[in-house]
C-alpha cells in the first residue's frame, strides 16, 4: 500500500506572526540605517567646511587678507563682482580654477555683474550639505530680468561666512570676520582664531520659481551669504530678509523692510546642532544647547570677550 504523507501548510495565525516579526526587525533596522546615513552626511559636511576653511587660509596666504564677505553695498552696485561675495574669489582655492576663469572672463565683458555670468548652475559639491533635502538648488528664476532676459540664480550654497554677533545694519564695519568690502587679516582676529567663527551652515528653501535670498552666491544681496551668532543654532526665531524669501519649517524667514535688522542664523538638518569652521581652520559641531552668551561672543573677531566652551 502506498502511504501518502500529508504536508501541513502555514496557518493564518502563523503567517501573521511571521509578518509581525519581519515588521519588528525592519522597524529596528531602519533607525540604525538612518543614523549611519546621517553620520556619513555629517562627516561629509564637516569635510566640506574643512576644505572651505583651508581655501580661506590659502586665499589669505596669497593676498594677506581674507576675501570680502560681499563686494557691493546693500543699496549700491560697486565693482568688482557686482552682486558677488566671498565665493567667487575663493573658487581657485577650492579646485575650481576653470569655473573661476569662465566667471572672470564673462564678468569683464558684462559690466562686472556676477548674476549674469554663465555656468552658475554648476554643482560645486563642497558648497552643498548632503543632509539638506533642498540641496542642490540651481534653477530658481529671479523675479527681475536683465536686458529683457530671464535671470536664473544658479547654485545656492549651504555654507556662509560669519558677519558677527548682531544684525547686519548697512552691512559695513560689522564685528565679525566678514562683511561688505571687508579686508580682514588673521591678525585682526584679536579674540583668537580658535575662539572665533569663520564659516558655518544654513538651510536653504526648496528649488521653485519663487525667489529666496539665502545662499545665492551669484547674486549676493543684503548679507544672504553670511550668518550671525545673534540667535542660537537652529533657532525657531525666523531669519530676517527684505522683499524676497520662502519660509520653510527648517528655514523660517520673515520679510522685513529696509530697517537694518537683516540677519541669518546658523541652521542644519544634523541632529542637535550645526557644523562651524573656526578661524584656525578647525571645524566644531556646535550643539543647539550651547550657552547663548558664549555662542554670541564667538561671532565677533575683536570684542575682547572671555572665551567659553562651545
Amino acid at each position: 500500500m502506498n502511504c501518502m504523507v500529508a504536508r501541513r501548510a502555514f496557518t493564518l495565525i502563523e503567517l501573521l506572526v511571521v509578518i509581525a516579526i519581519i515588521a519588528i526587525l525592519i522597524g529596528l533596522l531602519l533607525p540604525a540605517v538612518q543614523k549611519v546615513r546621517e553620520a556619513a552626511a555629517r562627516m561629509k559636511c564637516t569635510n566640506n567646511l574643512k576644505q572651505l576653511s583651508i581655501g580661506l587660509h590659502g586665499y589669505h596666504d596669497a593676498n594677506s587678507m581674507l576675501p570680502p564677505g560681499q563686494y557691493n553695498n546693500f543699496y549700491s552696485n560697486d565693482a568688482p563682482w557686482i552682486r558677488g561675495c566671498f565665493v567667487q574669489p575663493l573658487l581657485p582655492y577650492l579646485e575650481q580654477t576653470a569655473l573661476f576663469r569662465v566667471y572672470d572672463t564673462a564678468r569683464a565683458t558684462n559690466g562686472n555683474w556676477a548674476l549674469t555670468v554663465p555656468n552658475k548652475d554648476t554643482l560645486i559639491s563642497v558648497l552643498v550639505c548632503p543632509s539638506d533635502p533642498s540641496s542642490p538648488k540651481t534653477i530658481t528664476r529671479d523675479t527681475n530680468s536683465v536686458n529683457g532676459a530671464n535671470v536664473f540664480q544658479g547654485l545656492h550654497t549651504n555654507y556662509v561666512v560669519c558677519a558677527g554677533s548682531n544684525s547686519y545694519g548697512n552691512g559695513l564695519g560689522l564685528n565679525g570676520v566678514f562683511f561688505v568690502k571687508s579686508r580682514t587679516s588673521l591678525t585682526d582676529i584679536t579674540d583668537g582664531t580658535s575662539n572665533t567663527f569663520m564659516v558655518g551652515e544654513i538651510n536653504i528653501s526648496v528649488d521653485t520659481t519663487a525667489n529666496d535670498l539665502r545662499g545665492r552666491y551669484a547674486n549676493s544681496w543684503e548679507g544672504n551669504n553670511w550668518f550671525s551668532s545673534l540667535n542660537l543654532p537652529n533657532t525657531t526665531i525666523p531669519d530676517r530678509n527684505t522683499y524676497q524669501g520662502v519660509s520653510t519649517l527648517r528655514a523660517p524667514q520673515t520679510t522685513i523692510g529696509n530697517d537694518g535688522s537683516q540677519n541669518l542664523s546658523a541652521r542644519s538638518y544634523h541632529t542637535g546642532g550645526v557644523n562651524i569652521g573656526l578661524g584656525d581652520g578647525s571645524v566644531r559641531f556646535i550643539r543647539n544647547s550651547v550657552d547663548a552668551i558664549v555662542y554670541r561672543n564667538a561671532g565677533s573677531r575683536n570684542g575682547g570677550e572671555v572665551p567659553g566652551n562651545f
